[in-house]
């Protein structure tokens, strides 16, 4: 009984608590009604970066007179309303329009990384700004400004260093600001070339191997095969070493010649593509040469100089891999530097 009693008392405790909570709540509802932390007054607009009429109409007559000190020259003047637009009202649809005059007024004097973060701006501040490719374009203007070698003025005196990895920074960010605009591939085309300059290959590839999977229908499809092929060609180092850039190599340029017959590039991609084979195949004929020449191993010689003949059969290293085929066939011992010194030994 005395378990049956605490159960119930346990109940009637925990519903009396209930109703208390509830009285409570149903009492103090008209003084803390949540909506009203979010949407209130005009003071309340302002937190949630919402400008309200009287705002709007007061940062738009601001950005009139800041377009008018423009037009008559006064920048300076300009650039301090533009500023207190940002500042006082930077939910007003005329704050956007602040930051791009801005941007422009920065341009103008060949501060570019700094438009281009006014420009960003925008499009954090303002994801819904009408003109929204007009800021995409001036964005794209800065990146290729400092790709073109245009530099930043140390205390405003002494120029400075190009900047050609903000620029690869820029245009990725364009990437990310608008993935399936027209800049998008052409952003990406110029991480690659920015990327070569500054002796970056893998960045190059990696911006180039994007721009032809996910843009494969735009017109600069063609030269990304292209310059990726290029650039893994440009990894080479020999016949002696890895092959692995030269099969990549081979692989985009045969690529190439699939996708567009049509090519003024043509001829100078299957030249290309000549090479990288023979170069291909010089490897492996390096290599039946060494089981050939020095581990007798004839087998082995074997292997590697029937891929030679498969990899490129018109090349001189096929010529050279029949050749040593035949030698093979025929019985005829390698001669060697230790050969020779071992068959001088013996005679004496």
């Amino acid at each position: 009984m005395a378990v049956i009693f605490k159960k119930i008392t346990m109940q009637h405790t925990t519903a009396t608590t209930f109703a208390i909570w509830l009285l409570l709540v149903t009492s103090l509802h008209a003084q803390f009604n949540p909506l009203e932390w979010f949407v209130g007054e005009d003071e309340d607009l302002v937190d949630l970066n919402i400008a309200n009429a009287v705002q709007e109409s007061e940062a738009t007559a601001l950005l009139e007179t800041a377009k008018a000190k423009l037009d008559a020259g006064n920048t300076r003047s300009a650039e301090r309303i533009l500023k207190k637009i940002i500042k006082k009202y930077p939910g007003a649809v005329a704050s956007g329009d602040a930051r791009f005059l801005k941007s422009q007024i920065l341009m103008g004097k060949g501060q570019w990384t700094k438009a281009f973060v006014n420009l960003q701006e925008i499009i954090f501040e303002h994801p819904n700004y009408q003109n929204f490719n007009q800021v995409l374009s001036a964005q794209f203007d800065c990146a290729t400004a400092l790709m073109e070698g245009a530099r930043g003025r140390i205390l405003w005196l002494i120029p400075g260093f190009k900047q050609y990895g903000e620029a690869a920074r820029q245009f990725e960010q364009i990437v990310r600001n608008a993935p399936y605009s027209d800049y998008a591939p052409l952003a990406l085309m110029n991480i690659a070339i920015v990327s070569e300059w500054e002796q970056r290959p893998e960045d190059a590839i990696d911006a180039l191997d994007r721009l032809i999977n996910y843009y494969p229908q735009s017109m600069l499809a063609s030269d990304a095969y292209y310059a990726t092929a290029q650039t893994y060609s440009n990894l080479i180092n020999g016949v002696e070493y890895d092959q692995g850039s030269t099969r990549q190599a081979i692989s985009y340029y045969e690529d190439f010649l699939i996708l567009f017959p049509r090519s003024s590039y043509l001829g100078e991609v299957e030249s290309n593509l000549a090479t990288m084979q023979d170069l291909l195949a010089r490897s492996r004929l390096n290599l039946g040469d060494f089981f050939y020449d020095y581990r007798s191993n004839n087998t082995a010689a074997l292997v590697f100089y029937n891929e030679t003949i498969t990899i490129a059969p018109e090349s001189e290293a096929a010529e050279e891999a029949r050749a040593r085929i035949a030698d093979i066939e025929a019985g005829v011992q390698p001669i060697t530097g230790a050969g020779i010194l071992r068959k001088f030994l013996l005679a004496d």
